[in-house]
């Protein structure tokens, strides 16, 4: 355990982390899942609001992120999510296995397969022997809205035949490590060798179930090689393997929890035992993970329950479940992360919804069990450019992460009326989040308008009176068409109350700025005289406040102030 001081309680918020996807060789290729959060932006967080040691679940693990980003910064984690195949996922990737027998056993089932088909004069024959012999998923029903009713009308009658004759050498494996591991590159096969894959964009296969939310029979299904899919996707899972086996192996693994089951109920762990959480819900109607997850769940024998089905925290799906029970699983979840969570610590929960009452759900019911609201801040995550949106107020460019604080004597949103007019709220918003970047972008100033108007409730208003923000911003401030920020003009104060040293600072990047692009060297005497008309609003700052800023984005050389 990290001794060196550090205080939970006053971590200040993160800044937007710019996403790294593909840099990561255990999440990026391995196995296709929904949602996956960016795993730099999540160890990130884990690293911020957390120490060395600590313990760190996520109620709804998915894909495995949070867990395998907690044992990466040498954390303890727990991955919990109601859907085996999220739990088969995390097991068989961090499973240690010797890399070197890894690449053995996958040789030794390559050719034991390559064998099996050489061992009949064609195809078709193999298909005959192999579809008697191997058993493979037979009337396992699909959801409702399925082009096709059960699991084995996904593939052709050579798919079933070539991936039963793979699954069962895999499973003569006798190391059961390996076999998972081997399983996992399997079960990523299944993804793109189905009728539901084709030709994506470029020419790399798109699986309908991932691109439709749906079991969607292609047009023209891809014609994949198995054993060459099979091949690619081993190649991945190695390098995943190599790549974590530094920080996730025999020493370490006892460090990590997988576990089954519904974050409505963590009662395997104590009250007030875990020091971070991160965690990334399901949203609404979007995504039925249990009934997309059968084509996988069918071919590993994953046994998916009536009750699980009862605890998944969606709408609809097969059980066609309300957004009562919805909103009520969400509340449990939220009441169980803070009753294991300890005092002075922090739950960052993951918002992607478009439904402001959701926002509410959330804030409320966590303010109902004791979390102090810490605030909200956006992150990218990928998804299309918001400028590019036609109603910009509709959904973010691309997710909020709100912040609460299990503490002793919490403070709550005031519910009070706004105090001020929207518009004067529009502009105070817009110019900080100007001040605060030094110049915004129209999906930077959306954003922050966006949580203010979560917070505040006055979101609806907002889209109704502000549906789009271009005109104001252009009539008000400059626009640099390069770099598609706004600022603020030059020679023209704020019209609104920013933060005195937030006015300083953006005042004294400007000056410092068009110093260098005249190739001159600021004097401090003239670095006053320009800003200090320009800061008269309201409180107007001392030099010792001009230079303390002024110290902290700039270095003093001999013949004045270079930025």
């Amino acid at each position: 355990m990290n001794t060196t001081a550090f205080d939970y309680l006053k971590r200040p918020l993160l800044d937007e982390i710019p996403v790294k996807k593909q840099a990561a060789k255990r999440h990026f290729g391995v196995h296709g899942y929904f949602t996956k959060q960016a795993w730099n932006v999540v160890q990130e967080y884990i690293r911020h609001f957390s120490q060395t040691g600590d313990l760190v679940p996520d109620p709804f693990g998915g894909s495995g992120v949070t867990a395998i980003e907690a044992m990466m910064t040498d954390r303890r984690a727990i991955h919990l999510d109601l859907n085996p195949m999220s739990v088969f996922l995390v097991d068989s990737l961090t499973c240690p296995v010797n890399c070197a027998d890894l690449q053995t056993s996958f040789e030794r089932v390559k050719n034991a397969y390559e064998s099996n088909l050489t061992g009949f004069k064609n195809l078709s024959g193999f298909v005959t022997e192999a579809m008697k012999n191997y058993p493979y998923p037979k009337n396992i029903a699909l959801p409702k809205g399925s082009d096709v009713e059960v699991v084995q009308q996904l593939f052709s009658q050579e798919q079933l035949a070539q991936l039963a004759c793979l699954k069962h050498l895999i499973l003569q494996e006798p190391n059961p490590n390996i076999r998972k591991s081997l399983l996992l590159a399997f079960s990523s096969t299944l993804t793109v060798s189905n009728l539901t894959t084709h030709a994506g964009k470029g020419g790399g296969p798109n699986s309908g179930f991932f691109a439709y939310y749906r079991y969607r029979i292609a047009p023209e299904p891809a014609e994949l090689s198995i054993i060459n899919s099979f091949e690619a996707k081993f190649k991945k899972v190695l390098h995943a393997k190599r790549e974590i086996e530094s920080e996730i192996n025999v020493d370490t693994i006892q460090h990590l929890q997988v576990i089954q089951g519904s974050a409505t109920d963590l009662s395997f762990l104590k009250k007030d035992s875990v020091d971070y959480i991160y965690t990334d819900p399901p949203y609404g109607k979007k995504i039925p993970y249990l009934d997309l997850s059968i084509i996988w769940n069918a071919w590993l024998d994953l046994n998916v329950t009536e009750s699980d089905y009862a605890l998944e925290a969606i709408e609809g799906g097969t059980h066609e479940k309300s957004k009562t029970e919805y909103n009520e699983l969400i509340a449990r979840s939220i009441q169980e992360m803070y009753r294991v969570l300890k005092f002075d610590r922090w739950l960052s929960f993951v918002f992607a919804h478009k439904d402001p009452e959701f926002w509410h759900l959330i804030i409320d019911t966590a303010e109902r069990c004791g979390f102090e609201y810490a605030g909200a801040g956006a992150q990218k995550n990928g998804q299309t450019s918001f400028k590019k949106r036609q109603h910009p107020f509709t959904v973010l460019s691309g997710q909020l992460i709100i912040h609460f604080k299990k503490v002793r004597k919490p403070k709550y949103i005031m519910k009070a009326s706004l105090g001020m007019d929207i518009g004067d709220i529009v502009m105070q918003t817009m110019e900080g989040v100007i001040a605060k970047h030094h110049g915004a972008t129209l999906e930077q100033i959306n954003d922050e308008l966006i949580i203010k108007g979560l917070e505040l409730g006055f979101l609806d208003l907002l889209k109704k009176e502000y549906s789009d923000l271009t005109p104001i911003l252009l009539d008000t401030f400059d626009y640099d068409a390069n770099t598609e920020r706004f600022s603020i003009r030059p020679d023209r104060r704020f019209q609104t109350q920013i933060d005195l040293h937030l006015r300083v600072r953006y005042y004294l990047i400007s000056y410092l700025r068009r110093m260098e692009r005249e190739q001159r060297i600021a004097q401090f005497d003239d670095i006053v005289l320009n800003i200090m008309p320009l800061l008269k609003n309201d409180a107007t700052p001392e030099e010792q406040t001009i230079l303390t800023v002024l110290e902290d984005i700039a270095y003093r050389s001999n013949k004045g102030w270079r930025f």
